[in-house]
């Protein structure tokens, strides 16, 4: 029997809702003999508001986001295998003020090739091997979920870190150039070989290779092990930030599942990062346990869930680099991952590096097309990272309105605590973000 590469997540409706309305409404344009076309579109439109923003300036913002993308998938199955590829294209931008943290300006637009792959799979589905630009994630996205920071104009003398905009909404995914072998055999194990090439200045260029290796077990849940290098890093390009990037090490462990308990979800991961080809040396980790509970019985089907993170931040008094590296971390199974916290990880910071973060979060579904979620989150600071320590409270919901809309509206309530993040925002006063994003898939 074929293996089901999904994580186990009951309580993450929001990731499952988007994802089965992107395959299921894609429309068939041909298919006979073997040969399909299809066309997909997918749509974000969002409008946001804070009270304080991060970027020295006095007061809030007000803008909004936006992005379509269209693509072409077409499939040419043979007794001997199936040959396929994708085509797309992605519109984007930013307006009003730009958004909080000051990584778009309000006046970004862009029109640009998102997807473009081409691929072979083999008959009994054991090998598949694709190569182009294409999306790519790596078990649950905990630092590749795809190439999705999406910078704009920030207006910085000599630093173009420009990507068309639409930051919140991160809707450009793709990397540049990839190939990518996916080898899945009848049992438990099966594996990828990935070579990843970032065409984002903010990631300046990063490429990477690697291999993973999962064991999966339907009823339990899966264990990965992964082993990745980076080859290369533009260094000094975009803000110059990740320059000690280039031959790092890093090593994943996870697991994610139920352990053959229904209504049970455990999850965790745990990273290291060594070694480099720059004078300062790489030496960074991270990790988090999440187990959540769903009460199935009750009205509302209600979830209850606990995660605890940790990402090393630098020693001042070693040569080394201790911070972790986030990579590419994105947007996998709802809100949280791993953008933790809305205003914290987007905008106030910490984002995935010297710091730790507690979540709490209560879920309920109402209705078959209605789940609401609360969130509480506390951040915290580690070694001699900057000091954006902090509590947030996030309340949110998620309507499907038919087979192709999608609305979802958040308030959330930030408070900073740290010495930086209070500097970086100009106040300790407590911050209101609201949101409201709708989202279109056909």
């Amino acid at each position: 029997m074929k293996k089901n590469n999904t994580m186990f997540c009951k309580f993450t409706v929001l990731a499952s809702a988007l994802m089965t309305a992107a395959v299921a409404q894609a429309a068939p344009v041909y298919d006979q003999d073997g040969k399909s076309l299809e066309f997909n579109v997918e749509s974000m439109v969002g409008v946001f508001s804070t009270d304080e923003n991060y970027t020295g300036v006095d007061g809030g913002n007000n803008w909004q986001e936006g992005y379509i993308k269209g693509d072409l998938v077409g499939r040419n199955s043979t007794s001997h295998g199936s040959v396929y590829g994708g085509l797309g294209v992605i519109a984007l931008g930013t307006g009003g003020d730009g958004d909080a943290g000051g990584y778009t300006s309000g006046n970004e637009s862009e029109l640009k090739l998102e997807n473009a792959f081409v691929g072979w799979q083999s008959s009994n589905g054991m090998f598949d091997l694709s190569v182009g630009r294409q999306q790519f994630t790596l078990g649950d996205g905990f630092i590749i979920a795809g190439d999705a920071i999406s910078l704009g104009d920030m207006g910085i003398p000599g630093v173009d870190v420009d990507r068309g905009g639409a930051y919140y909404l991160a809707g450009q995914k793709s990397f540049d150039k990839t190939a990518v072998l996916k080898v899945d055999p009848d049992g438990a194990l099966r594996g990828d070989l990935f070579w990843l090439q970032s065409d984002n200045p903010y990631h300046q260029d990063t490429e990477l290779a690697g291999v993973n290796l999962e064991l999966v077990d339907d009823a339990k849940g899966t264990l990965g092990l992964s082993y990745m290098s980076v080859l290369d890093v533009d260094q000094g390009a975009g803000f110059g930030l990740w320059d000690q990037r280039k031959g790092m090490d890093i090593v994943s462990l996870r697991g994610q599942g139920s352990m053959g308990v229904e209504n049970l979800f455990l999850s965790f991961e745990y990273v290291d990062q060594t070694g480099g080809d720059t004078a300062v040396k790489n030496e960074g980790n991270a990790w988090y346990a999440e187990a959540g509970w769903t009460f199935a019985d009750l009205p509302w089907s209600p979830t209850v869930n606990y995660r605890h993170a940790k990402f090393s931040g630098d020693d001042s008094s070693t040569t080394d680099n201790e911070a972790f590296d986030p990579l590419f971390f994105g947007f996998t199974r709802g809100f949280g991952t791993w953008f933790q916290g809305e205003v914290a990880s987007n905008y106030a910071g910490p984002a995935n590096s010297g710091n730790t973060v507690d979540r709490i979060e209560l879920m309920v579904q109402p209705r078959d097309d209605l789940s609401v979620g609360l969130q509480y989150w506390d951040f915290g600071t580690e070694d001699d990272a900057a000091d954006l320590a902090g509590t947030e409270v996030d309340l949110y919901a998620l309507w499907s309105i038919n087979d192709n809309f999608v609305f979802s509206p958040m308030v959330g309530y930030y408070k900073p605590d740290g010495t930086n993040v209070i500097a970086n925002q100009g106040n300790d006063d407590a911050n209101l973000y609201l949101q409201a994003v709708l989202m279109y898939f056909y």
